[in-house]
């Protein structure tokens, strides 16, 4: 069902990339690029440098995490607006972190980080990894959080479990 051609070339691409072919990660960049024409690959590795992305720091987050760019060009921007404008977090940071784009904005992203932020401004806690910010599943998330602090500040995670469940 798909262009044995156009096929073999992503194939060859990936290769060329470096990609180990005997990895899973060798399959998800394969999905990732025939996903997509090359003019959209394009368009969105242009968004990532509007972040300030340099084109050796996309290839690495893509080798990372080939999904983020099978995100929309809105999610893109959406999401790295407020991590970098609203949160304050570098934009390099996010290319390191690149499986943060495939998270959703309004149920994982704002309520964690707005939850992060207070946490750090009463001094509880001073330094997140995105990853463990976001990637973390929610049941480790408020394990590894919530319940650590639910003495020292209820209201947060009061305030936390409310924005998500907006």
């Amino acid at each position: 069902m798909f262009n044995p051609v156009r096929l073999e070339e992503i194939v060859e691409e990936v290769k060329r990339m470096g990609i180990d072919t005997s990895r899973k990660k060798f399959l998800d960049v394969v999905f990732a690029m025939k996903s997509m024409t090359k003019s959209t690959l394009d368009k969105k590795i242009d968004v990532y440098k509007r972040w300030g992305w340099s084109d050796q720091e996309i290839h690495e987050a893509f080798r990372r995490y080939p999904l983020c760019m099978t995100v929309s060009e809105d999610k893109i921007m959406a999401i790295m607006d407020f991590l970098v404008n609203k949160m304050g977090y570098s934009s390099t940071l996010v290319a390191k972190q690149s499986s943060v784009l495939s998270r959703s904005l309004e149920k994982r992203i704002v309520p964690r980080a707005l939850f992060a932020r207070e946490l750090s401004s009463k001094g509880l806690v001073n330094d997140f990894k995105l990853s463990v910010l976001f990637d973390t599943s929610e049941k480790t998330f408020i394990r590894m959080f919530g319940d650590c602090f639910v003495k020292k500040a209820p209201e947060l995670l009061k305030l936390y479990k409310e924005n998500v469940e907006k």
